[in-house]
């Protein structure tokens, strides 16, 4: 009788680890699939506030050959402002 549960139980343990090996797989899978069109994007400071935009920002300006990036109109304006005062 003992034998027959423990045996039981073997079985039931196998079936649970088969299925949890196989959900995981497919997880992985998916997870990798998704995956494939996530591009990185380069970080870039804000000179006026100091934090980080996207490069992608639609927030720059282009001064001496050097591209400055801004979080926001705000700080892209201001910094024309103080660049441009002669």
């Amino acid at each position: 009788m003992v034998m027959k549960i423990f045996v039981l139980a073997a079985i039931l343990a196998g079936i649970y680890f088969f299925f949890k090996i196989k959900d995981k797989k497919q997880d992985e899978q998916k997870y990798s699939e998704s995956n494939d069109d996530v591009k990185a994007v380069e970080m870039k400071h804000d000179a006026v506030c100091g934090s980080y935009v996207e490069e992608t920002t639609k927030y720059k300006v282009k001064l001496h050959d050097k591209i400055y990036y801004f979080c926001s109109e705000e700080c892209k304006n201001k910094f024309i402002e103080e660049h441009t005062k002669n």
